[in-house]
């Protein structure tokens, strides 16, 4: 199947961590126009940080957006220059003040493709020394560490809320069948 041809992009809105663009499309079998809005944001990471075999690192963290702490995964944005697996260290680093020897990717996904060009990366993180957090300004972080069993059951009973930090959960569970 064709894909719609790409005619013009706009720039609606300029943000502190994303842009927005209105986009213009011809569809290939009509010829008919159409626009969507897209947020451009950029790469982002999810860790999930084993301390032992057993117990994981969640965060519990201030979400602006919410208004609301949430428990959630280390995560962040890769920066320019950076391979998501530099950005994985530095925000494991950064939010919990550890530093991965072993990082295992479980995948990359797309959180929500209607709307935004975001690409998710997941990782394990495992053998982990600690080097001492450093939060940027705007975050409010307290570490959890949590069994792994408990956080999947968080995640089945709708404790944990967060997307990525469900989907890494599920995932590890569904590979490794650990409960």
């Amino acid at each position: 199947m064709e894909k719609p041809q790409l005619i013009r992009e706009d720039l609606v809105f300029s943000g502190l961590r994303f842009n927005v663009v209105r986009r213009r499309y011809i569809k290939p079998c009509s010829g008919e126009f159409f626009e969507r809005d897209i947020v451009i944001f950029p790469q982002a990471v999810a860790i999930l940080p084993f301390i032992n075999a057993g117990d994981i690192l969640l965060i519990r963290q201030f979400r602006a957006s919410l208004n609301e702490y949430i428990v959630e995964v280390p995560a962040g944005v890769v920066d320019h220059g950076e391979t998501p697996e530099e950005t994985a260290k530095r925000e494991l680093i950064e939010e919990t003040g550890y530093l991965p020897r072993t990082l295992e990717k479980l995948g990359s996904f797309t959180p929500t493709p209607g709307y935004s060009s975001e690409v998710l990366h997941l990782y394990v993180a495992r053998d982990l020394e600690y080097v001492g957090s450093r939060p940027e300004r705007y975050e409010i972080i307290e570490p959890l560490i949590v069994k792994f069993s408990e956080a999947y059951k968080m995640v089945l009973e709708g404790v944990i809320t967060d997307m990525k930090t469900a989907l890494i959960i599920l995932l590890y569970n569904s590979k490794y069948n650990e409960r």
